[in-house]
């Protein structure tokens, strides 16, 4: 991680080494953290003071911003880090959460029974006996719509159409799924 100061001379050697030891150890055991901006500058506001702190932080996948503004850039410093380390905690949690889900599989269950590619849609018979349309658009990776054969065995997500149930998802049949 790397972080770069604009108008350092806004804060005393002490706020900044402090704050960076806080960033440091923010980062310490992850490598979700790439480049942390931290900037100040005065202020006209009557009501928060005079000088705005903010923390810009590219991290995989998002960017997190933390500023505040109070009439002290060291005070501005240290509640921007509380707020910039309550964006980083709640990020790691949001992933943790999407690592620790197991992706639903469809609720449905069928095989291709017609595919016109050249119009780019086709129609599935599903377990249930129902004949459904679906639409290029709705097969999911790692399935091709060019590749679909009749008899292939799939998932899909249903919906009510216009003339009648579609299938809005079309995806690999589970590995465990027998045959209808």
């Amino acid at each position: 991680m790397q972080i770069h100061w604009h108008n350092p001379q806004l804060f005393s050697k002490a706020d900044r080494e402090n704050s960076e030891g806080r960033l440091e150890a923010l980062a310490a055991g992850h490598s979700d953290l790439i480049d942390v901006r931290i900037s100040a500058k005065s202020t006209g506001h009557h009501r928060h003071g005079g000088q705005e702190v903010r923390i810009v932080c590219q991290a995989r996948g998002a960017e997190l911003v933390a500023a505040r503004s109070r009439p002290d850039a060291g005070l501005a410093l240290n509640e921007a880090l509380d707020a910039f380390e309550r964006e980083v905690h709640s990020l790691r949690e949001r992933r943790r959460d999407g690592r620790s889900q197991r992706p639903v599989p469809p609720p449905h269950l069928g095989i291709i029974d017609r595919v016109f590619g050249d119009e780019g849609y086709g129609f599935i018979l599903t377990d249930a006996g129902e004949r459904v349309y679906f639409h290029r658009n709705a097969v999911r990776a790692p399935l091709e719509f060019e590749e679909l054969v009749e008899g292939q065995r799939i998932g899909l997500n249903l919906e009510a159409g216009d003339k009648g149930a579609q299938a809005t998802v079309v995806v690999p049949a589970p590995p465990d799924a027998g045959a209808p």
